[in-house]
């Protein structure tokens, strides 16, 4: 590269940033299920005071992060053609954005539908939403990607950027005129007038449709930032200016926010035909950007760390997941009529674990990853890589893949609960039995049942793959079998259970998976040698103790009365979360150790003979 070329060095600061502002999107997804405004689905509970608090981030949030998208961009553009790049853009965006459309935007589209116009619930409803989406008449309609757009105009602007930049010389001459216009106090007026303009002139006429071929306010705000994103990668003197600038930016956002919320709120607020509330909105939008980017490249710039790696590539995964599962969540959770506050916090741990939950899961399925928005595993080819066939398996590979089933098994048991839930009408969470779900008053009963016999033999698996990852790290033969032994007949009475649906009394062999309470000990016992291993071992150790302060509440040997007839349904819910969902956990963790003893002892044997070979 010639000594003007800006440099190629990775900035974490954008990094920290892109993933801050996916992380408030969540959250701001959250609030909308509270707020007064059309979205997919609401709680019952709104609050007009949503209106104002949605300004919060609503000026600047989508505007950053095109920006932060754009220099993205550039970065790849350092070491790769414009053919190169074009194709790993479409690589890593159409498989995602296909993928949503088909199959997760459908599930909120459907629950939206229930929820506003009444559509047939259970499987039928959603095989018949399924087909009136997909079909010729549907199509024709268009295909609903929701909260998918973003993708569908992070492609589209790529596509533009990529051919300026084709151009000889010109992103570098935008790139010199903005070094040149923007100094000093500039870099803040000049961005603002800009934004001030947009909003008069063409808000009023096109609003944000996020529909691409009119969208043209959108366009004319969000193309801009992802040039301009693009254009300033390197150019110091503009992020110099930016640290600069960042605390009288951040007191100009201080200053505007107020008034703009008062603007909302007070029936005068469009006096004048909106002008002083398009020049609050344009100063607190452009203020904010340029205090977040300034401090973030005062202090951030070189803090990366295997933190911000982990963060960086599950934003994208979760970006996909998390609003299909707050529909879903917001649908399930609704009818138990929590107080606001406790309903909110749930929504937000739900939606955010599940949203990793799946990332978890996902990033280890190769045939997957691309589906997902993550680059190929080991960057091996897609869909297929023929050369992986010769390559010789990784140490641990089998045990690593039986303890990758016990990953899966609570998060299939979970999705299975839900969509049963989803399937019975007036399934009532409060009183009812999950094993109601599969018993005669059920309308789809196969949902449950058989998904939970699936998830019984997986567990029957996972259990094999906890026996020998504790041989493997400790030579404790008994120990393996043992824990092997008490999955396998859980995941047996898992199974069983779903062959004789409630109320046959023969259901009671679901009992058989209790027994699980007992592996944490025991896994406790079998890893006991191994020091290397307290996150681990203080897991399992909550776990016992969770599960056993839940098993004396519901049976009634301390607080009689607290678990009730009209509460029973949530303490087993709890119960059942704990019960299943600690496997997952516990088989990611034991999976992270034999990677780790795979890298650093590759040759065969296990880690106790390779350890005892070394004293």
């Amino acid at each position: 590269m010639p000594p003007s070329a800006p440099s190629s060095a990775r900035r974490y600061d954008l990094d920290w940033i892109r993933v801050g502002a996916f992380g408030l999107l969540i959250v701001y997804h959250v609030g909308l299920v509270y707020g007064v405004y059309g979205w997919h689905v609401h709680s019952v509970h709104t609050f007009e005071w949503m209106r104002e608090a949605i300004l919060i981030t609503n000026p600047w949030r989508l505007t950053l992060l095109f920006l932060v998208s754009g220099a993205a961009l550039r970065f790849m553009t350092f070491r790769r053609t414009p053919r190169q790049v074009a194709r790993a853009r479409f690589e890593r965006l159409v498989p995602p954005l296909l993928f949503g459309a088909v199959v997760l935007v459908p599930i909120q589209s459907w629950i939206e539908a229930m929820d506003k116009a009444g559509w047939p619930n259970g499987l039928a409803g959603y095989a018949a939403w399924m087909v009136r989406e997909f079909s010729f008449s549907g199509l024709a309609d268009g295909v609903p990607v929701n909260h998918l757009w973003f993708i569908v105009y992070i492609a589209a602007y790529s596509v533009v950027t990529i051919l300026l930049w084709r151009r000889p010389g010109l992103i570098d001459r935008i790139g010199a005129w903005l070094e040149k216009s923007l100094v000093g106090p500039r870099l803040l007026i000049l961005p603002i007038l800009y934004l001030i303009a947009i909003r008069i002139l063409l808000f009023p006429w096109f609003g944000v449709t996020n529909v691409l071929h009119w969208d043209w306010y959108n366009h004319a705000l969000s193309l801009a930032a992802f040039i301009f994103g693009f254009s300033i990668v390197g150019r110091e003197s503009i992020w110099r200016d930016m640290e600069r600038y960042r605390w009288v930016a951040l007191g100009l956002a201080a200053v505007a926010l107020p008034i703009m919320m008062a603007q909302v709120w007070h029936p005068g607020g469009r006096a004048f035909w909106g002008v002083p509330k398009a020049m609050v909105y344009g100063l607190d939008q452009w203020a904010t950007i340029v205090a977040i980017l300034g401090f973030g490249s005062r202090h951030l710039r070189s803090r990366g760390g295997p933190v911000l790696t982990y963060l960086t590539e599950a934003t994208f995964p979760l970006y996909l997941a998390h609003q299909t599962i707050l529909v879903a969540a917001v649908w399930i959770i609704r009818p138990a009529h929590l107080p606001a506050g406790l309903e909110a916090l749930s929504l937000l741990l739900i939606t955010f674990l599940g949203s990793f939950a799946v990332y978890e899961v996902v990033k280890r399925i190769p045939a997957i990853r691309p589906l997902w928005g993550l680059k190929p595993a080991d960057g091996r080819p897609w869909p297929l890589d023929l050369e992986a066939l010769r390559r010789p398996a990784a140490r641990y590979h089998r045990r690593r893949r039986l303890l990758a089933v016990g990953i899966a098994a609570p998060l299939l048991a979970l999705t299975v609960v839900a969509a049963a839930i989803a399937a019975y009408p007036g399934f009532d969470n409060a009183t009812q039995y999950l094993s109601e779900l599969g018993g005669s008053t059920a309308q789809a009963p196969i949902i449950f049942n058989g998904g939970v016999f699936i998830a019984g033999i997986m567990a029957g698996v996972a259990g094999i793959g906890f026996g020998l990852a504790v041989y493997a790290l400790t030579e404790k033969r008994i120990a393996g079998a043992v824990i092997a032994a008490v999955f396998v007949l859980a995941g047996a009475g898992m199974s069983a259970s779903t062959l004789y649906p409630w109320p046959d009394p023969r259901h009671m062999v679901i009992n058989l998976a209790l027994g699980i309470q007992l592996a944490p000990v025991l896994l406790l016992w079998g890893l006991a040698s191994r020091r290397d291993l307290p996150r681990l071992k203080i897991f399992l150790t909550a776990i016992f103790v969770i599960m056993a302060c839940l098993t004396v509440v519901t049976k009634h040997m301390i607080f009689p009365g607290t678990v009730n007839d009209a509460n029973v349904g949530w303490w087993e819910r709890a119960y059942a979360l704990v019960l299943v969902g600690w496997v997952g956990v516990a088989a990611w963790l034991l999976d992270r150790k034999l990677l780790q003893e795979a890298i650093k002892s590759p040759s065969g044997g296990s880690v106790a003979q390779v350890a005892a070979a070394g004293e």
